[in-house]
C-alpha cells in the first residue's frame, strides 16, 4: 500500500469510526527522495490527540538495523499535531486558572500553583513578565495568555506521551 493510500485509509477510519471530517482533521501525504510522510493536523481542539495518533501511527514504517539505528530509504514517517489555531483555543482553557494564580502572587520570587495543572507561575525578574515553573523554570511570557498557551502545549504533549506509554505497555 502506498503512502497516499495509507493517508486515505486514515481519513476513512477517522470518518467511519469517529465521524470526523477533513474540516476537523486534515490528513496529507508527502513524498520525497528515499521516503515519505503522512502529516495529520487536528483542527478541532475537542478531538483528543491520542485517539487520532492511535489511528494514524499504524501507517508508520521505519526500518532499523540491529542496533536500532534508522536505515536510509523507504521509511514512512507519521506526525500528528494540533493546528496553531486549535492550540490557542486549548491554551485559553487554562487562562482563568493562570490569572487566579497571578492575582495570588504577593511578592517577587513567589510561586503560585496553576489550578488543574502540575505547574506554577511567578513574576519575572524585576516584575517583568511571567514565568512558568514545574520542577524548574520552563518558560517566560509577557501575558497570562502566553503562559496559558505554554501550559496548553505542555498538557497536550504529556497527553500524547502518556498515551504512547500505555500503548507500548499493552503491546
Amino acid at each position: 500500500m502506498t503512502t497516499t493510500e495509507h493517508a486515505a485509509e486514515i481519513r476513512e477510519t477517522l470518518k467511519r469510526e469517529h465521524r470526523w471530517t477533513s474540516r476537523q482533521v486534515s490528513v496529507r501525504a508527502e513524498h520525497y527522495s528515499m521516503g515519505s510522510s503522512i502529516h495529520v493536523e487536528i483542527k478541532d481542539p475537542a478531538i483528543p490527540l491520542p485517539v487520532v495518533k492511535a489511528v494514524a501511527e499504524t501507517a508508520e514504517r521505519i526500518s532499523r538495523d540491529g542496533f536500532g539505528e534508522i536505515l536510509s530509504g523507504g521509511n514512512r514517517y507519521v506526525s500528528v499535531r494540533y493546528s496553531s489555531e486549535a492550540m490557542t483555543i486549548i491554551g485559553r482553557r487554562y487562562a482563568d486558572a493562570v490569572q487566579r494564580a497571578v492575582n495570588a502572587i504577593d511578592g517577587e520570587g513567589v510561586l503560585r500553583p496553576v489550578e488543574g495543572t502540575p505547574f506554577f507561575v511567578s513574576r519575572g525578574n524585576y516584575g517583568y513578565g511571567l514565568t512558568l515553573w514545574e520542577d524548574s523554570f520552563l518558560s517566560q511570557a509577557n501575558t497570562v495568555d502566553g503562559i496559558a498557551d505554554a501550559i496548553g502545549c505542555l498538557m497536550v504533549a504529556r497527553e500524547g506521551a502518556s498515551h504512547g506509554l500505555r500503548a507500548r505497555a499493552t503491546a
